[in-house]
């Protein structure tokens, strides 16, 4: 049995790396999630006319998880976006869910998981390459969330 624990192995580090080198820079891919939560926002807007944003915390900057922990890689949860106490119809809510995969595929984050589907709870990211998510759930309030994923800030690539 492995230990979660244990560094990325060298090796395993240098693809890592490599890989970590053929992505955005920290910066562009922030700026990049950051445009597409407004995207997002702008198209529940549409729906949902009189929603009013705010945000509940201030995002946090963190080191890289496995196999990326041995690089200078770093990621960004930016803050979560928030309109409390909103009705949202499920008709609504498959408008948003489109408009979501949409946006969120232009940062090639496409694989769909689903936490919860039931009506009026809803729970879903789309995650893309070295973890960044684009989330969006709904029960009560509407939250839109994104991670940028491990990415080398532009300093050091």
């Amino acid at each position: 049995m492995s230990n979660p624990y244990e560094p990325t192995p060298p090796d395993e580090s240098a693809k890592a790396l490599q890989e970590l080198k053929t992505f955005p820079s920290l910066e562009d891919t922030k700026t990049q999630l950051q445009n597409t939560i407004e995207s997002i926002k702008a198209s529940i807007e549409t729906l949902i006319p009189k929603i009013t944003w705010r945000e509940y915390d201030k995002g946090s900057k963190a080191g890289c998880f496995k196999p990326y922990d041995q690089s200078d890689g770093q990621s960004v949860y930016l803050p979560d976006a928030v309109a409390s106490g909103v009705s949202v119809s499920e008709g609504n809510w498959s408008s948003i869910l489109q408009a979501t995969k949409e946006a969120a595929a232009k940062l090639g984050a496409t694989d769909l998981q689903v936490f919860q589907d039931n009506p009026s709870k809803h729970d879903v990211g789309l995650y893309g390459p070295g973890g960044l998510f684009v989330k969006v759930g709904y029960a009560g309030n509407l939250v839109v969330s994104g991670y940028t994923g491990c990415r080398l800030p532009a300093a050091k690539k």
